[in-house]
């Protein structure tokens, strides 16, 4: 027997290393490996939950926003015009996206006009489109002596409108106007020419004390040019600001409006324009991403009509809203 090796208590040579077999080694790893899957799932549905929850946040954001974008422009609609009591032909081209000048023509008093289910470039397929028309709450005068309109010229001192330097009227952007009678007797929406001539002719003579005003001629539609991302788009014709984006993702916009009788219409037309006493307005707002197992079967009531189920993977939000129309039917 070699005694420079001696045994200790276990029977193990002294000087040997003890430690774990190869099957404790594997055991030990599939263990830590379903604790880390465990653990990595709860953080992967936590860290979901975050996700989803902060783009419903933002979901909601983006409804109240152009919810109250929306509901002011059409408190004010009909500020002024509602005094023009005459039937219009009116070329606001991009109405119907084509882009095209002499291809919709609208008629009508300068209120409200509505394309229900609209279609074309870069509006969204069964949208609604609006047009709200109102002279501007801030660019507007009493017309100083020796300023007057008739027929079809007009001659101001100053094209400034208000209080801020830079003419609110011109002949190559902000075209349009309205002038309005010191009594409220009448009212006429404008048109500037290249030569600065009114278009149509007006059929009032405005004088001192009568009142000009810029036209605001807003546009609402749901611009789809990047399918991903629709969006609430708003332009002013009267201020020629372009498309300006009032909320990212919104998937559905759709408007009915109650006349006087107690009726609803989807798109009111000819004399029931000035019969609009409120308008009520339903905004569909969606997920910036899809949601990974879920799926989106619920379709939507408005007015009587259905908006089928979607059957995707985006989560939806809608708000709905009456807003009256306080200026229409003075």
């Amino acid at each position: 027997m070699d005694k420079s090796r001696t045994q200790n208590k276990s029977g193990l040579p002294t000087g040997s290393v003890a430690g774990f077999t190869i099957i404790e080694l594997l055991i030990a790893i599939a263990l830590g490996l379903v604790i880390l899957a465990g653990l990595f799932r709860t953080f992967k549905v936590q860290h979901d939950s975050y996700v989803v929850q902060d783009q419903v946040s933002a979901m909601q954001q983006n409804l109240r926003a152009a919810m109250y974008l929306i509901t002011r422009d059409l408190q004010m609609a009909g500020y002024y015009t509602n005094f023009d009591r005459t039937a219009r032909q009116m070329d606001w081209n991009d109405l119907d996206g084509d882009n095209n000048p002499d291809t919709n023509m609208e008629t009508g008093r300068p209120l409200i006009f509505a394309v229900n289910n609209a279609s074309g470039a870069d509006i969204k397929t069964d949208t609604d489109v609006i047009v709200i028309a109102k002279a501007s709450t801030e660019e507007g005068r009493l017309l100083a002596t020796g300023e007057s309109a008739s027929a079809s010229n007009i001659s101001l001192s100053s094209w400034n409108l208000d209080s801020e330097a830079g003419d609110d009227l011109n002949t190559a952007q902000k075209k349009y106007g309205v002038l309005v009678k010191n009594d409220l007797s009448f009212a006429e929406l404008f048109y500037l020419d290249t030569s600065g001539n009114i278009d149509p002719p007006l059929t009032q003579n405005y004088t001192t004390n009568d009142r000009v005003h810029r036209a605001d001629i807003i546009i609402y539609k749901v611009d789809d040019s990047t399918p991903t991302r629709p969006c609430l788009v708003r332009k002013n014709l009267g201020s020629n600001n372009g498309y300006q984006v009032i909320a990212e993702h919104i998937d559905n916009l759709q408007f009915r409006y109650l006349l006087q009788d107690g009726t609803w219409t989807n798109a009111p037309v000819g004399n029931d324009q000035n019969r609009v006493r409120a308008v009520e307005i339903l905004l569909v707002a969606r997920t910036a991403f899809p949601q990974r197992g879920y799926r989106d079967t619920s379709s939507i009531t408005f007015g009587g009509a259905t908006i089928p189920a979607p059957n995707d993977s985006y989560r939806r939000k809608t708000l709905n809203s009456i807003v009256k129309t306080r200026n229409i039917g003075l």
